[in-house]
């Protein structure tokens, strides 16, 4: 695994003295989860640097003003079928002069991986960006699913560098995709970016009040929902009023509101709210429920925000977005009645003294991170 902790004044250096590089980023849409906001990010950072930067988004979803500044854009949503959209992207390559082309997630990957075979020794330096678990999400999985993941496996090694999101992500990458440790490197989400200046809410540890859970995701089956309800029920048979409170919306609201009348629940769906983090009760506590997690945003930005978040151990992912007992606690089995310790042992938690970790999550920092990675492949500032 590369190391990117260089002092950041000597990546500086590195950078200003190379001639911009050109990076195309292969992205389904620029707008609609965790990858986008991140490539959005990423993008506008490199053009801030001085970076030639492209985008090509693979479907036809319209979402073109999301677009960073000075960020040109290219749409295969046109081409029908996977050669098709990879002989439209090679021609991007040409077109663009890229250096380096970074993919975020399977999708954008495979496409990317297959139009640089296409090209030869005309394509750019590939980079593959995954950003989940794959292995926890094979069980019960469709056909073309799994196919697609017996590709990735095929393909992933050959791109000239890996970017894992965490710690657990990079180590299914070597131990299940074959790639290479020295091509593979932790790059932190830029998970602040959205309250970057906001001072932390005011917050009263403890449950004298009771407490709010707060569910930040949408409801939909891999995050299960259903199991924050199951945990204020169990908080209520313990003497402690607890609410949920909703915010992303999904197709298992109706489930939702059943098994919150069924159990005796206050249930609030706030639907997609941009800044669920402004909207905290002083005695909130954010619970991610996911049977498996790349990562957690959410649980970082919590955390910024002086809140305390409860998310499943065996979400793996969520290990990097949580430092148990200072930002959060994780439940140790998918039990309500562990959830239930986990929302309790979190609530006394103050959540102070966290602003050296927070900054790992920076967009300065995970900018500087992926500029890094970019000068080690391009081979302007070492070898990958």
């Amino acid at each position: 695994m590369t190391d990117l902790k260089s002092n950041p004044s000597e990546v500086g250096a590195n950078v200003q003295s190379a001639l911009p590089l050109s990076v195309v980023f292969v992205v389904l849409s620029m707008h609609g989860g965790g990858a986008e906001f991140v490539a959005r990010t990423w993008m506008a950072w490199l053009v801030k640097r001085g970076y030639r930067v492209s985008v090509v988004t693979t479907s036809s979803k319209a979402t073109d003003e999301h677009i960073p500044d000075g960020v040109a854009v290219h749409r295969l949503g046109g081409a029908r079928g996977h050669l098709a959209k990879a002989r439209a992207l090679r021609e991007v390559f040409s077109t663009t002069g890229a250096d380096i082309a970074v993919g975020l997630q399977a999708h954008a990957n495979l496409l990317l991986l297959t139009a640089a075979m296409l090209a030869g020794s005309d394509a750019p330096k590939v980079i593959v960006s995954e950003r989940n678990l794959v292995s926890l999400g094979l069980a019960g999985s469709g056909p073309r699913h799994r196919l697609k993941i017996w590709i990735a496996k095929k393909l992933y090694p050959r791109a000239d560098h890996v970017i894992a999101i965490s710690h657990p992500v990079g180590g299914e990458l070597v131990a299940g995709f074959g790639v290479r440790g020295d091509r593979m490197t932790v790059v932190p989400n830029p998970a602040t970016a959205k309250i970057a200046g906001r001072p932390p809410l005011p917050r009263q540890p403890g449950l004298d009040s009771g407490v709010q859970i707060v569910l930040p995701c949408r409801l939909v089956i891999q995050k299960r929902p259903t199991l924050a309800i199951e945990t204020a029920a169990e908080l209520n048979r313990r003497g402690i009023a607890a609410e949920v409170v909703s915010f992303g919306g999904g197709p298992l609201l109706e489930e939702m509101n059943r098994a919150a009348e069924a159990a005796g629940v206050t249930f609030t769906d706030r639907g997609w709210v941009e800044d669920w983090f402004a909207h905290f009760a002083t005695n909130a506590v954010v619970l991610l429920p996911s049977s498996r997690e790349g990562f957690g945003n959410v649980l970082v930005e919590a955390a910024a925000m002086g809140v305390p978040s409860v998310a499943a151990s065996g979400a793996l992912g969520v290990a990097d977005a949580i430092v148990p007992g200072v930002t959060g606690e994780l439940a140790l089995t998918d039990a309500a009645a562990d959830f239930a310790d986990a929302v309790e042992r979190a609530s006394l938690l103050p959540v102070t003294g966290i602003d050296a970790w927070l900054t790992r999550f920076s967009v300065e920092s995970s900018g500087r991170d992926l500029e890094r990675v970019l000068h080690l492949v391009s081979g302007r500032g070492g070898s990958s």
